[in-house]
C-alpha cells in the first residue's frame, strides 16, 4: 500500500510540475518593434526559400512572372505574423497581456501563428493556382511543428531567466554605490502643471512619475510618508522639468523613475522589474530600456 502511495505520489507531483513549468514568466514580442522586425525576417526567409528551394510542389508551376509569384509567399508570410503579432492581440487583448505572459501563452500564441500564416499562404497558393494546398495540410504543419515549439520555448524561458536573473543580482549589488550627476539647477524645485493644479517639489521628494496621455500620477515622499497626487500635464512636459535632473530615468513608457528610489531589481524570463523604495510598488522595465538599467547598475 506504501508503495502504491508513494507511486502515484510521484506521478501527482510530476503532474504538478509538469503543468507549473506552463505558467513560468517569459517573455513576448508581440505589439512591438520586435514583433515587426521578426515578422520581416519570417517574410523574408519564406520568400528565399519559396524561390530558392521551391518547396510543396512549387518546382513544378510554371508561369512567366514565376518569381514575383513565390515572392508573394514571403509577402503573404510577414502579413500573417502581423495579424498574430498586433491585431490578434488587439482583439483577445486579455490573453495578450504582456504582464502575465507565460510558456504556456507563448506556445498557444506561436502555434496559432502558424495556423495563421499557413492558412493565408493556402488561400493564396490556391487562388492563383500555383500548387494545391488544404487545411488539413495546414493543421498536419501546426501538429508536427507543436513538439519544437514547444522544446525551443522552454530553452528560451531558461536562457532569459538566467540572464535576467543574474543581471538583477549583480545590478543590486552595486545599488548602494549609485550616486547620480547632481542637479543642473542651483536651488532645485520641480513645478508640475500650467493651470488649475500644480504640485511643486524637491528632486529628491519625488520617487516616480507613471503618466497617461493626458495626465500625471507623482508619488512623492512627505512628512506623512508617501503620497499620490495627479496633475493634468502629458509625458513630455514632465520629461522638460526632469530634463535638468540627472537622477530621474525613464524606464518605461510610462514611468519616470528617481534611481534613489529603487529598491530592489527582480529578473525573470520576462526582463525587469523595480520594487520602488517606501512602498510596495513594481514597475516594468520596457525591453527597449533593458540596457539603460544595465548601465546604471555598472
Amino acid at each position: 500500500m506504501n508503495i502504491l502511495r508513494s507511486f502515484f505520489g510521484g506521478i501527482s507531483q510530476f503532474i504538478g510540475t509538469f503543468i507549473a513549468s506552463f505558467k513560468k514568466p517569459m517573455a513576448t514580442s508581440i505589439n512591438s518593434i520586435r514583433g515587426f522586425i521578426i515578422s520581416l525576417l519570417v517574410g523574408l526567409f519564406v520568400a528565399i526559400v519559396a524561390v530558392g528551394v521551391q518547396p510543396f510542389g512549387l518546382s513544378e508551376f510554371t508561369n512567366d512572372a514565376k518569381t514575383l509569384y513565390l515572392i508573394g509567399f514571403g509577402i503573404v508570410a510577414f502579413v500573417g505574423m502581423l495579424v498574430a503579432k498586433f491585431v490578434l492581440p488587439s482583439i483577445l487583448s486579455n490573453f495578450y497581456n504582456d504582464q502575465q505572459w507565460t510558456v504556456g501563452r507563448q506556445i498557444v500564441h506561436l502555434s496559432a501563428t502558424i495556423l495563421i500564416v499557413g492558412t493565408l499562404i493556402m488561400l493564396y497558393s490556391n487562388y492563383f493556382n500555383i500548387t494545391a494546398l488544404t487545411f488539413v495540410d495546414i493543421l498536419k504543419t501546426v501538429a508536427v511543428c507543436i513538439l519544437p515549439i514547444a522544446i525551443t520555448t522552454f530553452i528560451q524561458q531558461k536562457l532569459f531567466h538566467n540572464k535576467f536573473s543574474t543581471t538583477a543580482e549583480n545590478i543590486n549589488s552595486s545599488l548602494e554605490s549609485i550616486n547620480p550627476p547632481a542637479s543642473k539647477q542651483l536651488f532645485p524645485v520641480m513645478v508640475f502643471g500650467e493651470s488649475g493644479q500644480k504640485l511643486s517639489l524637491i528632486p529628491n521628494q519625488l520617487i516616480y512619475a507613471e503618466t497617461s496621455k493626458d495626465s500625471t500620477d507623482f508619488y512623492w515622499q512627505s512628512l506623512m510618508g508617501v503620497e499620490k497626487t495627479t496633475v493634468q500635464t502629458p509625458l513630455a512636459q514632465v520629461e522638460k522639468e526632469l530634463s535638468a535632473h540627472p537622477q530621474f530615468v525613464r524606464l518605461h513608457r510610462n514611468f519616470v523613475i528617481n534611481m534613489r528610489g529603487i529598491h530592489k531589481v527582480e529578473g525573470n524570463a520576462r526582463g525587469y522589474r523595480l520594487r520602488i523604495a517606501r512602498t510596495k510598488h513594481e514597475i516594468p522595465v520596457s525591453w527597449k530600456f533593458h540596457k539603460k538599467l544595465e548601465q546604471i547598475g555598472q
